[in-house]
């Protein structure tokens, strides 16, 4: 039978009468193998054959031979190298020999026999002659014996295309046959240049007696010339004839792979519809369809082989599993395998003389033994890839061979085939060179970087697949040979199987563990490697030296990892001075990336990795399996002191001699144990792990490092924290505490994270005993609190008494409690634990009770301790924060003093004696016992919103806690000053009323909330109140003394605004001792700071009196009550201002307040020299007002009071009337309150309006119906409430507005006197239209208003300048109506002016403006001779007759008009119109209803 391996090639088998093959050999190589083929099937798609590998055999001998240039070597895809002595190749005489061609017997079942694909004849003749003499016949006789069976002329037997096969003829030209040929045509058939002597002849002849006549017949002679000689260092020229040879080739071998293809599938198809005839063999059937695969793979088509190699695994598993017919085809398997049950009866021997204690027999047995596994290594899983290590396809046929092994070569096949497409060296290739050369020069094995990764993994994960399933399979057929080696037992009885079960068991791990190493050293990648080394350093934080290994080299640093190669049977650990836990890094952090090489790695680097490290997972199980089994007491208690069971530290000792092991004989007292002894483990790895309990050690650490550094390169964050684990309690074990902690320290938050309970609890407890080794108490007592969550957490859901048994045969950790409390007061900061892990049903009371004849209240905490030991809580507190966003306080509610929390449910009061009124929510909950806290946090804990949890673990009913004061608690109230001052800082007022509290001393606290404002505390002061300041000193703080109860005390404090604030908000605290106890009562306030009025004034100067007109209106669309408005004389002027009466008086937007004061200055007699000096020009505006807003606020509160005050919900007042206020307020708008103020009654709307609901809610549920319909009954009873009459003192507000006399320099009085108008004095003055009057303009100046003396004198005038001005359309001005003199004070000056009215009605005079300026010169009327120097004066103009009017009327006495309809016009005709005689005569007195 051929040898596999030449299945990846096509074979060429050639004739070299001439001897000439040894010439051309060097170049033929230097052009294989075969590129770019595309194979074109009627069947099936375009195929493209990247490279096609072939073989050259020669007729009747072999590839190998002595003399190099004899030797014929083939190129693979994956390296290796193979002689063609390997082969059964059909043998021909060579035609030359004088010997007839001998035709090889076909076998009866096609495939089995590695045929050529294509046959060529190389032959060298000079000259036609000898080509007809001698070559021409040996020739025909070749074709003759060798013509395949589409070219023969008898018939065709379609069997023979099984073996399809085409030849090619090639002439040998060198260089000395007559003259060179320069140039062969690839493709010519019939001509040859002239010039070629006797070889053109004899291709000629070549041509016209072997290629067919027809059009189609394929062209099977071929010409080479070499050009050079054998020693000639020149290239071959590009048109020597090898394209043509090598594109012949090509086309031939595919025509013949073609035709054993589809003879092939129509075999194939035939046998399989013969499937359910009795006597079909799957075998046969299967040798046949493997042909097939075989071919694809020799041409390069390895998916089409792959796919050939599934079906046939399918239909093996249909056979084997019984879905076929089970019966049929048991006679075609063996039942078990005699390699197998060899190495299974030499391992039993071998024990069998061990418990005799024949040592030399044993000795003997043992090296029988090892010269037995070095000569079967397939029963190993060495050779698992190796389908040349049996004659599979040999037992196939003959029926032969067993599941097991029929198994292990369909494995074989596929993944050599996998690795070939991964470009992946054949790891079964042993040849280590070709030709004397290297086999990677040799072969062209491809690069790294071009290796497929990904196909890499899929050869792992198969292989796991299939070592899981041949572990079953070699248990069956090892059990299934246990008859022929029993002696003294019943076959197949009970007693006998389990004394072969422990070598069973050995053998399957042997052979695992030999199959696992054999797929790595397959897969090895160098990138990967390269990832690898720096991962694999990170994980020895601790130097190890091993005392008998100091000439042996590092095991990590080895090219062939993962294979381990290091282990020793005496080994000593001495572990140095540690190293410090922050320096060991972590290998599942995210750090680890930064190990790797800079270099990126390939693309299915991860998957690898991940596969990989299953297969070294796979391996450490076994290792671990194999030390449960071992003899040796040592290596037994280490492995179950393994990381598969953490807590294996409190396992009790068992006695191995004296407890029988599940292997042993029933029937013997001695309790002999069939474990696993080195005489049944096969493998040197695995003997040295069982030599003693530091080689066990040390090979499980190293196989949990291989593991857990590929886990991190695959990506496998779980298993690598798993794994991690593992290593961490192997550093345990070792008493190197530091390293187990630096490894545990990232994993306790994955297990919690992934609520492992099982495996985290173990781990933890590892962990907590390696800080309690270390000291490290913050630690200890945070993982201790992490043990104690998860096992009452783990038993709170356990259900059943054999589960909760499991749970305390785990772990016990019922003295962790104490321990940790214990240790946790000596640390220097507290250590936190969540609330919800320890303690369930938490209920807390929403409702708030008040203290009896206290300021404070009290709320109740129900919780269930789940722990299983009670203990002490010295503090527990629940903390409340506020709902309201203005208010933004949080208080504390707390215990009084400490308390036991028994196991189950406790109930605890908690008390506060701070009041900030407003609504809560629970934000945290914190016990506290020792430094250690049991927290709950709303805020972190964002599942816990609500405060309720489905399962029960944590239930808080509500988190809305209404908090108010008691009517007869301390309270405390902001307000703006009631008096204000403009032009003075402004204040702020504290009310404090004492209660019932007799208040010893005190504390006021203030701070700003608004940005830009600033609180002045150090110039507070008492405005009302007994109250004395003690000290004020600190800022923000002010200190006061004592309070007499039911006392108020009204605090004022001055403040500064450094920007625009339309509202000021202030926060205050009043920290007090009444009767020893401390309270506090705590508040925020919002202020308007805007004034509500706005006033301005308006003046009028005469030259001794001014006229000031205040309009008094308000700022923001609210009605206000002005009550008085005063202003008082001051010793240089006096006021006059009119009452405004008794009742107050209502303003609105629309509607604003004037006011007119007269003043006047001081007669000089009554003012003194200093204040005629300097006189005092302010005056100030006193006005008292109150906002309705606050009226209706304080009717309804007295309203409120009242009726609660009778009723029995008394302590209900401050938080009714506070909510009704604050509805008012928010509800009311600008159009409601001025109707209040129209009407003088507060309509109060319906009782749902009111909103009263959500203060309802926060009351306790007894008294919540009662206060409801108290309030419904109070509102039906009170539909409406009065505004008084009178302003109530405590709304009244006091505005203070400072004004300024101002100084005029000059007061410039004027006149004009008309002189021909009619009217008298009492009466109208009228004028006719038409008619001009006459009129005089007197000015004169005053500085009666000013006390300046450098504006004018008696030696200093004046220039005034003035204008008469006026509309056209009203008045045509003529005369001097512009012009200027100097005057003195007190002088006169007059000017006329004619008036001419241009409209009829009642006129106004013109206007008058006027400009002063100083005079510098000589004084007099002159106008322009002298030089002057002017600059104005600042003026004011008092026109006395700036509002008087004239009566213009028409200037006509009487008027005829006749009226006539004929004429050629018609209509009516002005006859005559006199004019009014009276104005001939202006000085006639004549009334102006007689001239009208």
């Amino acid at each position: 039978m051929e040898h596999s391996k030449s299945s990846r090639k096509v074979t060429v088998e050639y004739t070299d009468p001439s001897g000439i093959y040894a010439v051309i050999s060097e170049d033929l190589q230097k052009r294989l193998p075969l590129r770019n083929l595309y194979w074109n099937s009627a069947t099936r798609p375009l195929r493209s054959i990247s490279s096609l590998h072939i073989e050259l055999v020669q007729a009747g001998g072999s590839t190998s031979s002595s003399d190099p240039s004899e030797r014929v070597s083939s190129v693979a895809l994956d390296g290796a190298t193979e002689n063609a002595e390997d082969r059964d190749i059909s043998r021909d005489n060579r035609p030359g020999s004088g010997v007839g061609v001998k035709k090889e017997r076909r076998h009866q079942i096609p495939g089995l026999r590695q045929t050529p694909y294509l046959k060529i004849f190389f032959f060298r003749c000079s000259d036609v002659e000898s080509y007809r003499v001698t070559y021409r016949k040996q020739i025909r006789e070749w074709i003759k014996g060798n013509t395949p069976p589409t070219q023969s002329t008898a018939s065709v037997n379609t069997q023979e295309f099984h073996d399809a096969f085409e030849w090619l003829i090639v002439h040998i030209v060198l260089p000395d046959d007559g003259r060179s040929i320069s140039r062969v045509s690839a493709t010519s058939k019939s001509e040859v240049r002239t010039g070629l002597g006797g070889s053109s002849a004899v291709i000629e002849k070549l041509r016209a007696d072997f290629n067919g006549s027809s059009k189609t017949a394929v062209d099977r002679v071929s010409l080479i010339q070499i050009t050079r000689g054998p020693q000639n260092g020149q290239n071959q020229a590009p048109s020597d004839g090898w394209d043509d040879f090598i594109a012949k080739t090509k086309s031939l071998i595919l025509s013949s792979f073609d035709l054993r293809v589809t003879q092939y599938e129509e075999d194939i198809k035939e046998r399989e519809s013969q499937r359910n005839i009795p006597g079909w063999n799957f075998n046969t059937f299967f040798v046949l369809k493997e042909g097939l695969a075989r071919g694809f793979e020799s041409v390069g088509l390895i998916e089409d082989a792959m796919n050939g190699y599934r079906e046939l695994a399918v239909g093996l598993n249909s056979i084997i599993e019984g879905r076929d017919d089970k019966e049929q085809h048991r006679e075609h398997f063996k039942h078990f395998t005699d390699d197998l049950s060899a190495t299974l009866k030499s391992a039993l021997q071998s024990e069998e003389s061990h418990n005799l204690g024949d040592r030399q027999t044993a000795t003997t047995n043992s090296v029988t033994q090892d010269r037995h596994v070095e000569e079967n290594r397939h029963i190993l899983g060495a050779n698992i890839l190796d389908a040349d290590r049996k004659p599979f396809r040999e037992l196939i046929l003959a029926n032969e061979i067993s599941v097991f092994d029929f198994q292990c070569y369909l494995f074989a096949r596929e993944a050599s085939l996998l690795l070939r497409l991964a470009n992946a060296t054949d790891p079964s290739d042993d040849d280590k060179s070709v030709n004397g050369a290297p086999i990677d020069v040799a072969l062209n094995v491809a690069s790294p970087e071009s290796q497929n990764l990904l196909l890499l993994a899929e050869v792992c994960r198969r292989s796991i697949e299939f070592f899981s399933a041949a572990g079953r399979m070699i248990r069956d057929d090892l059990r299934s040979s246990v008859h022929p080696l029993s002696k003294g037992h019943t076959p197949g009885s009970p007693t006998m199987l389990s004394v072969f079960e422990g070598p069973i068991e050995d053998m399957v791990a042997s052979w695992t563990y030999s199959a696992c190493q054999r797929i790595l050293d397959a897969t090895i990648v160098p990138s990967l490697q390269a990832q690898l080394q720096p991962l694999l350093r990170s994980l020895k934080p601790v130097v190890e030296v091993y005392a008998d290994s100091s000439n042996s080299s590092d095991p990590l640093s080895r090219e062939e990892l993962p294979r381990r190669t290091s282990s020793l049977p005496v080994s000593t650990r001495v572990s140095p001075k540690p190293l410090s836990p922050d320096k060991i890094p972590s290998i599942t952090s995210l750090d680890a990336v930064r190990l790797l090489p800079p270099a990126s790695s390939q693309t299915g680097t991860q998957e690898l990795a991940a596969q990989q490290a299953e297969l070294v997972i796979l391996k450490r199980r076994i290792t671990a399996s194999v030390g449960h089994r071992s003899t040796d007491a040592s290596v037994k208690r280490a492995s179950l002191a393994g990381p598969l069971s953490l807590s294996g530290s409190d396992l009790e000792d068992i006695s191995l001699e004296d407890t029988p092991s599940r292997y042993d004989r029933p029937d013997e007292s001695s309790g002999n144990s069939h474990g696993s002894a080195v005489n049944s483990i096969q493998g040197r790895e695995l003997n040295q792990s069982l030599q003693s309990e530091s080689s066990f050690h040390q090979a499980y650490e190293e196989l949990t490092m291989m593991a857990l550094a590929l886990n991190v390169l695959g990506g496998r964050r779980r298993s690598a924290e798993s794994l991690t684990t593992d290593l961490a309690a192997i550093r345990y074990r070792s008493q190197d505490y530091i390293s187990a902690a630096s490894y545990f320290r990232p994993l306790s938050s994955f297990y919690y994270n992934n609520d492992w309970t099982r495996l985290e609890v173990p781990m933890l407890d590892l962990y907590a005993k390696c800080l309690k080794h270390l000291n490290r108490w913050q630690d200890f007592c945070r993982i201790g609190l992490q043990i104690l969550a998860k096992t009452t957490s783990r038993q709170s859901l356990l259900h059943t008494p054999t589960e909760i048994r499991f749970q305390h045969r785990l772990l016990d950790v019922d003295h962790y409690l104490q321990e940790v409390i214990n240790f946790s007061s000596s640390l220097e900061r507290p250590v936190s634990t969540p609330l919800h892990l320890h303690f369930e049903d938490v209920h807390l009371d929403p409702y708030i009770r008040h203290l009896d004849e206290e300021d404070g209240f009290r709320m109740s905490l129900e919780l269930r301790n789940i722990m299983s030991a009670a203990f002490e809580a010295q503090d527990i507190r629940v903390k409340l924060v506020s709902l309201e966003e203005e208010q933004g306080r949080d208080i504390w509610m707390a215990s009084q003093g400490p308390g036991l929390l028994q196991t189950g449910l406790s109930v605890v009061i908690l008390q506060c004696t701070v009041m900030c009124p407003a609504w809560y929510r629970v934000e945290r909950i914190e016990i506290r016992s020792a430094n250690i806290v049991f927290t709950h946090d709303a805020t972190i804990n964002a599942s816990f919103d609500g405060l309720a949890i489905s399962n029960g673990i944590l239930q808080l009913n509500s988190t809305r806690v209404l908090v108010w004061p008691d009517g007869k608690a301390l309270e405390a109230r902001l307000s703006l000053c009631k008096s204000i001052s403009l032009g003075k800082p402004r204040s702020i007022e504290i009310l404090i009323s004492s209660g019932r509290n007799k208040v010893s001393h005190g504390k006021l606290s203030m701070r700003a909330c608004s940005a830009g404002l600033r609180l002045h505390t150090a110039e507070t002061d008492v405005v009302s109140g007994n109250c004395l300041i003690l000290r004020k000193a600190q800022a923000g703080n002010v200190e006061f003394g004592a309070l007499d109860a039911q006392s108020k005390t009204i605090f004022r404090v001055p403040y500064g605004i450094e920007s625009d604030l339309l509202k000021i908000k202030v926060k205050v605290e009043v920290s007090y001792t009444a009767e020893g106890q401390g309270y506090q009562y705590n508040c925020i306030g919002e202020l308007p700071i805007q004034l509500p009025l706005s006033v301005n004034v308006q003046d009028s100067f005469q030259e001794r009196s001014l006229f000031s007109n205040f309009k008094i209106d308000t700022a923001n669309s609210m009605p206000m009550r002005i009550g008085d408005c005063t202003m008082h004389s001051t010793k240089a002027f006096q006021v006059a201002l009119p009452p405004l009466g008794s009742a107050p008086l209502t303003i609105f937007a629309r509607q604003p307040l004037s006011l007119v004061a007269k003043i006047r200055q001081s007669r000089p007699e009554t003012v003194d020299a200093q204040t005629s000096l300097s006189p005092d020009r302010m005056l100030m505006l006193r006005i008292r007002y109150a906002c309705v807003e606050h009226e209706i606020s304080t009717a309804v509160e007295d309203a409120l009071t009242e009726a609660l005050i009778k009723s029995e919900f008394s302590d209900l007042s401050r938080l009714l009337v506070t909510v009704l206020c604050k509805f008012l307020r928010s509800t009311l708008s600008s159009q409601d309150l001025e109707t209040i103020g129209l009407l003088g009654e507060i309509q109060m709307s319906s009782f749902e309006q009111h909103l009263w609901q959500p203060v309802l809610n926060g009351l306790h549920p007894d008294s919540r119906n009662k206060v409801a319909k108290w309030l419904a009954n109070w509102q039906a009873e009170n539909p409406a409430t009065v505004l008084p009459q009178a302003i109530d003192s405590r709304n009244v507000l006091e505005l203070m507005v400072p004004f300024e006399i101002p100084e005029i320099p000059i007061v410039v009085t004027g006149r004009l006197v008309t002189l021909n108008c009619g009217g008298g004095p009492g009466e109208g003055r009228f004028a006719a239209m038409d008619h001009s009057l006459l009129a005089e303009l007197s000015l004169s100046y005053s500085r009666h208003w000013s006390k300046s003396t450098d504006v004018a004198s008696e030696d200093n005038a004046l220039n005034i300048t003035y204008e008469v001005q006026a509309s056209p359309d009203v008045w045509l001005i003529g005369g001097q109506r512009k012009g200027h003199f100097s005057a003195k004070e007190g002088e006169v000056g007059r000017f006329p002016i004619i008036l001419l009215p241009q409209k009829t009605g009642q006129l106004l005079y013109p206007s008058v403006e006027v400009r002063t300026t100083k005079r510098h010169g000589s004084n007099g009327r002159s106008k322009g001779t002298e030089e002057e120097s002017d600059d104005t004066v600042t003026c004011e103009m008092d026109f006395l007759d700036q509002a008087e009017s004239i009566l213009v009327i028409p200037d006509l006495s009487s008027s005829t008009v006749s009226l006539e309809s004929s004429g050629p016009g018609g209509g009516a005709w002005l006859v005559e119109s006199r004019s009014r005689r009276f104005l001939e005569n202006p000085s006639a007195p004549v009334k102006c209803t007689e001239a009208v």
